[in-house]
């Protein structure tokens, strides 16, 4: 959803939680016009702040207040206030205080709720295998056999000896290979254990069964979105406490992306004595619902509590040069640090240039003098759908209309060659703009062939989720979108789909970071024109870490938000 629409519709909300409020708990007599202005202020801050999937304001001096407040003296004017209100008092208590941040309580009861479930099956063993304590000797040992560091040594023993494991980490830690040696060692330690592996999104699932199927003890193990596992319905899940999930271990991977809301409804569905590995990077955007449950669990004093269930990998293997060094820099010094050091890079490229240097950065920075979207970036992705439409040629579809695997999955994985990222969907270098721009008509039967798709509901029935990326194949009467399906196994297949079958489908030249979440690309373009999001870091961090090898940043050279220090003469290329 747009911000701008979150925005209007927590404004009604705002209204009628204001007037829910006030007929509860009348205000005192003495309130003047300020303090139910204050309120009013609380109350229109909370609505916002959930309607961008916050759980809490923060009411401590210092930190930024809120925009279009009415009352004077934020915010200690509004803490006495909702003080003397008797709203944190009176039953039926709505909000509660929790140090300096202000939560509506169902809210803050149903993430303490889950944090107290979590931590507490973390303290039992897995079920059919007894705690067992390992020396240092040995875990010395097996990373020698196993090439692993010991960060990652200590989350293949967490699975031996804990119901829940927290494994956290950031681009190149190794995730994934941890993961599969927990999976083996889980297998090792309990026989035919019933395994599932999740993921909030139909691209990351599918990264993650890619990822696991270069063992051949891992290879078959079924992946899905949590969705299409806790079998989605209107209204719900049919997949509960009365109907549980018939599983020994489940594996969850980017855990950003899950909200309060959705990790309820998992633990509500998964038996006590199941197994669960949560697996994610805390520094990716939080989730679109509310409750940031992944991010809340890394919190020191949770972190903690988990002891060994709780592990981090620090040590980055992947060699990703400048990619991984600015990602790093962006998470210890924030937005304004990166773009400086953004800045320097390009001082940098251009004394390379003049001595002919080869040793050059894989991130650069484009500035465009105009607000239009600059030719390099719409050459290059003329060029990405020129790549497509030729392979696309080459796809041979089966007598029974199925198309060649083999050739399919070449197809799709060219989808990874080049992503173009904005942080809006609408708006000045919006994802809609640049679509408006290079692709004539609504109708998917009149798209160019080749063009990127994004299915942008979830279809069970097709084996669709909500984010797939496809491809238009051939044209008029013989239009198809080639898919990456799944079964109810979770099993992939290819499928050629008409465009009719697919309720929600759009041109995928550009996607929003929000939408990126979950993939990866070998070259990112990332659009980043001057907005109230400039200095979002985790926006910034989920952007910058889609990239594998190549990242340009393009950006207006006449900006002065955030972290763009003033007008900058100088141009760049893709």
């Amino acid at each position: 959803m747009d911000p701008r629409d979150r925005t209007s519709s927590s404004s009604v909300l705002s209204r009628g939680m204001m007037s829910m409020l006030l007929r509860r708990h009348p205000p005192p007599a003495e309130f003047g016009d300020n303090e139910l202005s204050a309120l009013k202020d609380l109350v229109e801050a909370m609505t916002q702040a959930l309607s961008q999937g916050e759980m809490s304001v923060d009411l401590g001096s210092g930190e930024q207040e809120p925009s279009g407040l009415e009352a004077i003296g934020w915010p200690e004017t509004h803490r006495r206030v909702l003080e003397a209100s008797g709203w944190l008092h009176r039953d039926p208590v709505l909000m509660v205080m929790e140090g300096d941040h202000l939560l509506w309580r169902r809210w803050h009861q149903g993430m303490e709720t889950l944090e107290q479930t979590l931590i507490q099956r973390s303290t039992l063993p897995p079920v059919g295998n007894p705690h067992r304590r390992h020396s240092g000797n040995d875990i010395k040992s097996v990373a020698l056999d196993q090439q692993f560091n010991l960060e990652q040594l200590a989350a293949v023993h967490a699975v031996s000896d804990h119901r829940v494991v927290l494994l956290s980490g950031g681009p190149g830690t190794g995730k994934t290979s941890t993961v599969r040696a927990m999976l083996i060692q889980a297998m090792a330690d309990r026989e035919d254990l019933r395994i599932h592996l999740a993921a909030p999104t139909g691209k990351a699932a599918r990264r993650l069964q890619d990822a696991i199927r270069g063992d051949q003890r891992t290879s078959e193990l079924p992946c899905t979105t949590l969705h299409r596992l806790l079998q989605a319905r209107p209204g719900g899940f049919s997949r509960h406490r009365r109907n549980p999930l018939a599983l020994d271990l489940l594996v969850v991977d980017e855990a950003s992306m899950i909200d309060l809301t959705l990790a309820q409804a998992l633990m509500d569905a998964l038996p006590d004595t199941a197994q669960l590995l949560l697996v994610g990077d805390a520094n990716q955007l939080p989730p679109i619902g509310v409750g940031a449950v992944w991010q809340h669990l890394q919190k020191t004093d949770l972190q903690l509590q988990f002891g060994a269930a709780a592990v981090r990998l620090h040590q980055v293997y992947r060699n990703r040069g400048d990619l991984a060094r600015l990602s790093s820099l962006l998470c210890r010094r924030g937005a304004e640090a990166f773009w400086a050091d953004l800045a320097d890079l390009d001082d940098k490229a251009d004394h390379k240039a003049e001595n002919e240097s080869d040793d050059e950065s894989n991130v650069h920075q484009l500035l465009s003098r105009s607000s239009e979207f600059p030719a390099a970036v719409t050459d290059a992705v003329d060029q990405q759908l020129e790549n497509l439409k030729s392979a696309a040629h080459n796809l041979k579809v089966r007598p029974d209309g199925s198309p060649d695997p083999d050739l399919a999955h070449d197809l799709l994985e060219r989808l990874d060659a080049l992503i173009v990222l904005c942080p809006r969907r609408r708006g000045l270098w919006g994802v809609d703009s640049l679509h408006r721009q290079l692709v004539s008509g609504t109708d998917a039967g009149d798209w160019p062939e080749g063009l990127p798709v994004l299915c942008s509901d979830n279809q069970m029935e097709l084996g669709l989720a909500n984010g797939d990326l496809g491809l238009c194949i051939g044209s008029g009467e013989t239009r198809r979108l080639l898919f990456r399906c799944s079964d109810d196994s979770g099993n992939g297949l290819y499928r050629l789909l008409h465009p009719a079958r697919v309720r929600r489908i759009e041109p995928a030249l550009a996607l929003t970071i929000h939408k990126a979440q979950g993939s990866e690309a070998d070259q990112v373009v990332l659009l980043w024109p001057p907005c109230d999001d400039a200095s979002n870091t985790a926006l910034l961090y989920t952007a910058i870490t889609r990239a594998r090898h190549q990242l340009t940043v393009v950006r207006l050279a006449s900006s002065k938000s955030s972290g763009m220090l003033g007008a900058i003469d100088r141009q760049g290329s893709v």
